[in-house]
């Protein structure tokens, strides 16, 4: 079975748009600010994806351009207007600011990707809050398909605080028993093997293939790699794909990113 992420994202971004427009009769439009300090082309596809979204959506997106001697005052502004729902800080911050400093002075309920150290606290808390979006869309994918968490071996390659650590603890309130590795794991292909649910997020471009899968074993994939022009995930998908089921790289676990992320602004409208 592959695990198709662009039904899902397609389902909540409807519930999004439906929302909006509810917000929009009483006169609320939500409303999204990305801090930048940087114009790589990474961070344009990225931000360029966010735009159109928003604009389908019905979502007031607009950028606002930063720099270290500014980034602090404009998070300052944008927690104090009551017309901006969401914030994101986007990465990189400008050379010698203390990125972590600055997601502590970011309002928690405008948080949109649950960055801040009070809304990561929370999820360790189990108490409702604007989570990371890729851990939340990887959650939300298995939960799509209905694939049983409880008391599941779920083996988490990868332990950002954006993905891995989160999920970790995501999963954990549902019951499954994670175990999460790293680059310094031992023996990986031991654990990954022995996994009802692999979740891979470590960047390394169709690293994973059938031998460190367990068969009839549910792989989802996080990885975002660009190899010859082409984007790739962590997992070699045509090789696990006979033996498991897997998300697809691109149109897994990404697409339902983007959703949540749109999910989020409006759930912060609510927030405030």
């Amino acid at each position: 079975m592959v695990l198709d992420g662009v039904a899902l994202a397609n389902k909540i971004k409807r519930e999004v748009q439906k929302e909006v427009k509810h917000l929009k009769i009483k006169g609320i439009i939500p409303t999204l600010r990305c801090l930048v300090s940087s114009n790589d082309r990474s961070t344009r596809v990225y931000l360029n994806s966010i735009k159109h979204n928003c604009d389908k959506l019905g979502i007031d997106y607009a950028e606002i351009g930063t720099d270290s001697e500014n980034i602090i005052k404009d998070v300052e502004m944008l927690n104090n207007d009551d017309k901006v729902h969401g914030v994101m800080l986007m990465h990189p911050v400008p050379e010698g600011v203390n990125e972590i400093s600055v997601l502590s002075m970011l309002d928690p309920k405008k948080d949109v990707e649950g960055r801040t150290p009070e809304n990561l606290g929370k999820i360790l808390l189990n108490v409702p809050s604007l989570v990371p979006c890729t851990a939340q869309a990887a959650v939300e994918l298995l939960e799509y398909y209905d694939v049983p968490l409880k008391g599941a071996n779920v083996t988490i390659v990868g332990r950002s605080t954006t993905v891995g650590k989160p999920l970790s603890l995501l999963l954990m309130s549902r019951d499954a028993t994670v175990t999460v590795c790293h680059s310094k794991t031992r023996n990986l292909v031991e654990a990954t093997k022995h996994a009802d649910v692999l979740v891979v997020a470590i960047g390394k471009p169709q690293m994973f293939d059938a031998s460190w899968v367990k068969e009839g074993a549910i792989v989802i994939d996080i990885g975002i790699n660009v190899v010859n022009g082409r984007v790739v995930g962590d997992v070699d998908f045509d090789s696990v794909s006979k033996k498991a089921s897997v998300s697809r790289v691109p149109g897994g676990v990404g697409s339902v990113t983007n959703a949540v992320l749109m999910r989020n602004v409006v759930k912060s409208v609510q927030l405030i």
